[in-house]
């Protein structure tokens, strides 16, 4: 029995995290328990009952309408978000901090019953920083309601100044967790991009709304389900979107959807005069992995080399999965000597990187031997308007650049300049006939 018990606390995780990150964790935790308990100690009366059922029970019913919606939303990143504070900002303008406090236990124990597996030390911190997001979140309308007044008309303000608090502890908290747990995280990885905010923002006006029925009558709980769960709805159309544009095994740009970012971005240089280069890549060998290693080590290789690509590039820069093994970059604002520059440091960091590591990381393959697991890429580049003026000019003159990489023994750069001096010499000076051309440039 000790020995179960001790098997099911290892299973928390939260040993396995740094200092820093532990100490936020159990600080969180131990400051929402101590709110929490002065506020049922200060609670004057449970009168409120009746709005924490309504409330719940809406809540409950529309998490489970919204289940599956839910469900392929948060699968669309490691950071989701939702409409649930909705209720839980309205229960913190609504009822005293105890009562608040009830309705997220009520929601988090729901979520905790119906979610299944989930990592144990994470579903206490989000509660926590819930907890205390309500408390701030009453603190800021009452200190509000005293600074405007009485009055009706001074309830909205005071309102928004709630949902503006509670959200706000809501993303500090998580996005400095994340930033402790996840080194290297994105801006985008802390606190979302527009798309997530706009759901903030939502959520504030949702619960502000809901908050001003509730005042009136508990009842008007149960009119805001359907109205949440066609919110609920509308939230999956933009992932839908994102979805179609992105490559599911890299995680990249679809090529279609990156030829037309492109050729949005090649009209801005022929309208400014700017040049602008387009990169081929492809993966040396590649087939070689996939019989050596099965198919799954080969989706995690090209995962891998996308990763590394990606993060070598501009933000302004626009990759895309070209198709089986090859990748295309558009290089903006960039002329013939920063993209040979660029092309070199992208083949030096896929030759460079622990791709073995990085694979058996994910497959737990042994058989991944680092001194025999190694990627090489060979790009070809294309710049306007030398090589070309239009997308597809520019893809066509990579192309050859990037099987004249690989016909010089890959792991190489060429230059779709290089190669119209070569056929403006080979014009002048005709190839000996009988000369073979390489097979093998996979």
């Amino acid at each position: 029995m000790v020995a179960q018990s001790r098997r099911s606390v290892r299973k928390w995780a939260l040993w396995t995290l740094t200092v820093p990150a532990f100490t936020l964790v159990v600080l969180v935790d131990f400051a929402a328990i101590g709110y929490a308990v002065e506020a049922f100690t200060e609670l004057p009366s449970w009168r409120g009952v009746d709005v924490v059922l309504a409330l719940s029970i809406a809540a409950l019913i529309t998490v489970e309408g919204a289940r599956r919606v839910e469900n392929r939303r948060s699968r669309g990143g490691a950071l989701h978000k939702d409409l649930a504070p909705a209720w839980m900002i309205a229960a913190a303008i609504v009822l005293q901090p105890a009562l608040a406090i009830l309705v997220v236990l009520l929601l988090r124990i729901w979520w905790r019953v119906r979610a299944g597996k989930c990592i144990p030390y994470r579903w206490a911190f989000s509660t926590a920083v819930h907890v205390l997001a309500v408390g701030a979140a009453h603190v800021a309308f009452t200190a509000a309601r005293e600074l405007f007044g009485g009055s009706e008309l001074a309830l909205v303000p005071s309102m928004a100044a709630a949902a503006i608090a509670f959200l706000a502890t809501d993303a500090a908290l998580c996005a400095l967790a994340i930033y402790l747990i996840v080194p290297g995280s994105s801006r985008q990885d802390l606190v979302g991009g527009v798309d997530d905010l706009c759901i903030d923002g939502t959520s504030a006006a949702f619960g502000c709304l809901l908050a001003g029925a509730c005042l009136i009558s508990p009842a008007f709980a149960f009119v805001a389900i359907p109205i949440t769960l066609t919110a609920q709805r509308a939230l999956l159309l933009g992932q839908l979107e994102s979805e179609a544009q992105t490559d599911p095994k890299t995680e990249l740009t679809r090529v279609d959807w990156w030829r037309r970012q492109t050729e949005e971005m090649l009209r801005g240089s022929r309208s400014q005069g700017e040049p602008m280069a387009v990169l081929l890549i492809d993966i040396d060998h590649f087939k070689q992995v996939n019989d050596r290693h099965g198919h799954l080590v080969g989706d995690e290789a090209l995962r891998a080399v996308a990763t590394i690509l990606r993060s070598a590039i501009r933000v302004k820069d626009v990759i895309g999965r070209f198709g089986g093994e090859e990748f295309v970059i558009a290089l903006p604002d960039t002329g013939i000597d920063e993209a040979t520059v660029t092309a070199d440091r992208l083949r030096n960091a896929v030759a460079a990187s622990p791709l073995a590591a990085m694979c058996a990381g994910v497959l737990d393959d042994p058989d991944l031997d680092p001194d025999t697991f190694q990627l090489t890429v060979s790009i070809g580049v294309a710049v306007y308007p030398a090589d070309g003026v239009t997308v597809d000019e520019l893809l066509q003159r990579a192309d050859r650049a990037m099987y004249a990489a690989k016909a010089a023994g890959r792991n190489r750069v060429r230059l779709a300049a290089d190669l119209t001096s070569i056929t403006a010499r080979a014009q002048v000076r005709p190839v000996p006939s009988g000369a073979a051309a390489p097979n093998d440039l996979s």
